[in-house]
């Protein structure tokens, strides 16, 4: 394998109280931004109507506003995508969605007629079903952490599997202070993200497990803060080639992808960072806490 980084002694272990200082405050962060600012729930869990059109000539945000006040809807959302004034999202929750679409297209029709317009989506989603799809999720994110958790503790140690699952915890929660902080829509396709970056960071913390249970077993005489950063130091090529490589991807999804999966991807770049982070710096360091406090290697 490439190796961009030889021969690296970088005490990770040693510095593991900054790790966990920086990880104790973005999490801080994060929980009140969830708690006071809150998610930016798009209808698949709010329930209502969402419409996304895109002009042939510039229209302002006020002309489409009065149109909607027209016909009684001005209390819905108006999200312009892009600096051209050409690319709107109009969304709604609480109202009866397939009234609210058809009742918005026809205005639009009718008040633009001299400008081409190309209704890009369309999603209607009943408010009753929207909150079950809430209650599904989050079920969805707790039962794979516990299924996580089980897997690596059975594969390796029930410490690594314990740490894995705060890594993965971490990362998802970091994700979403990033998500409410930039106001990005939390729909469906963005919690498929979360559970892509979940699989991603999980990845990364089983290789790095392995080489550490690795190198344990022969390194029984050295102390286990240098077990755990040998392990980390020998698969830190890898993990810089993986997420570079991976990054890439993502970022030209990013740019140009259009707007229908620029959540999606703004997710996974997000998600992929702080993974590759809680991999090198909180999983084997919760490891190294937890051998300092209670050893399972005989001194």
């Amino acid at each position: 394998m490439i190796e961009i980084i030889r021969n690296s002694n970088i005490d990770f272990i040693g510095k593991r109280k900054f790790g966990f200082i920086f990880s104790a405050v973005v999490i801080v962060i994060s929980f009140l931004l969830i708690f006071i600012k809150g998610p930016n729930f798009g209808i698949d869990f709010t329930g209502g109507a969402l419409l996304q059109v895109r002009f042939e000539n510039p229209v302002s945000t006020a002309e489409i506003r009065g149109t909607l006040a027209r016909i009684g809807r001005g209390h819905a959302q108006i999200q312009a995508l892009g600096v051209k004034d050409t690319e709107y999202i109009i969304r709604a929750a609480g109202e009866n969605p397939e009234d609210f679409a058809n009742a918005v297209k026809g205005a639009l029709i009718d008040d633009f007629p001299d400008t081409k317009k190309e209704f890009l989506r369309e999603e209607t989603v009943e408010p009753k079903i929207g909150k079950e799809l809430l209650t599904k999720t989050i079920w969805a994110v707790v039962i794979a952490l516990v299924l996580i958790l089980i897997y690596v503790s059975f594969r390796f140690d029930y410490r690594f599997g314990v740490a894995a699952v705060i890594a993965l915890f971490h990362d998802a929660v970091f994700t979403v202070g990033v998500l409410v902080l930039t106001q990005r829509e939390f729909s469906i396709v963005v919690v498929g993200a979360l559970l892509t970056i979940i699989g991603y960071s999980i990845n990364d913390s089983i290789v790095i497990s392995d080489r550490i249970r690795e190198k344990y077993s022969k390194m029984r005489r050295e102390p286990y803060n240098v077990v755990l950063n040998t392990g980390l130091n020998e698969t830190l090529s890898r993990t810089i080639l993986t997420v570079g490589t991976t990054l890439l991807a993502v970022v030209a999804l990013l740019i140009f992808g259009g707007s229908v999966i620029a959540d999606f991807a703004f997710t996974l770049l997000v998600g992929f960072l702080i993974g590759t982070y809680s991999s090198i710096f909180i999983l084997a360091n919760i490891v190294s806490v937890w051998e300092e406090k209670f050893p399972k290697k005989k001194k």
